[in-house]
């Protein structure tokens, strides 16, 4: 499976680094629809977006990927959930992260939201984008992509407020 195109507002790194981690405990909204403006030239008004949902429990979850989906205003579909933990990623290698991500993702179980989404009916249909915080080697987006694509659900590429160089 090829990588997919990706839109990021910056390169990981310093200040932006620092910004997004304090956005995970902060929710400042004001800055986050700043950037996301800036993800967000050239989308489709008719893009559908899908959020990669965090591992840890509803306290510690990432809220990034869904305050990211509400910031950019496009319709957005919950179709991915975890299914299994997947260890701290931060000190993996690409291959690490790849066999730590496989298999981590399923349908949610109202997945018949893509079915029955009057967006999905279009013909041509909507262009699809995955939604995260950050992108550093793929290997989370790779896991998302083979769930969602083993359903018929075609991924146009992801949309991040940072990718690493």
């Amino acid at each position: 499976m090829s990588p997919l195109p990706w839109r990021a507002a910056s390169w990981y790194g310093g200040a932006m680094r620092q910004f997004i981690l304090s956005l995970r405990r902060n929710h400042d909204i004001h800055s986050l629809q700043a950037i996301c403006r800036i993800v967000a030239c050239d989308l489709p008004p008719d893009s559908l977006l899908i959020p990669i949902p965090g591992w840890k429990g509803k306290s510690r979850s990432n809220p990034l990927p869904d305050l990211m989906c509400r910031c950019l205003e496009r319709p957005t579909l919950q179709l991915l959930q975890r299914c299994r933990p997947t260890v701290g990623q931060h000190r993996l290698n690409r291959r690490q992260r790849v066999r730590n991500q496989y298999g981590s993702f399923k349908l949610n179980k109202v997945s018949t939201e893509w079915t029955n989404h009057p967006c999905t009916n279009k013909r041509p249909q909507p262009q699809v984008w995955l939604v995260d915080d950050i992108v550093t080697t793929g290997a989370t987006v790779l896991a998302a992509q083979q769930v969602l694509q083993a359903s018929g659900v075609k991924i146009q590429g992801v949309l991040c407020l940072a990718r690493t160089p």
